[in-house]
């Protein structure tokens, strides 16, 4: 008569035997499959990834015009002249031109390291 151990080990031994033929376990894997891979497939919305994905051309320009925009908000409480708001609106556009030659340089950048992979 076999020891309580060896039952188990027999017993175990029995349970991956059945578990092996089940012709359901093949169907659940493919089912775990097909539904995680739709699940990576559906992205929740992010505005982090879509601002990312935005070229830094125009990031960069934004940046720089937001920055001018600021400029054209405070000169003039700041300084007292009628030049203060046309100063203040040509320094927003040279910050957003600036802007814009900065983000052309960092995707030529990125393009050259693209193409040295």
């Amino acid at each position: 008569m076999p020891t309580n151990a060896e039952q188990e080990r027999l017993r175990r031994l029995r349970d991956r035997q059945l578990a092996a033929r089940d012709p359901q376990a093949k169907a659940r894997q493919l089912h775990a499959g097909i539904s995680s891979k739709q699940r990576r497939a559906v992205e929740p919305f992010s505005l982090v990834r879509i601002w990312s994905e935005i070229p830094h051309l125009w990031r960069y320009a934004f940046y720089g015009f937001a920055l001018g925009a600021l400029g054209v908000a405070v000169v003039p409480l700041v300084w007292k002249s009628p030049w203060a708001l046309p100063c203040a609106a040509a320094s927003a556009l040279m910050l957003a031109m600036l802007g814009l030659f900065i983000g052309r340089a960092v995707d030529a950048r990125d393009s050259l390291k693209e193409l040295t992979k």
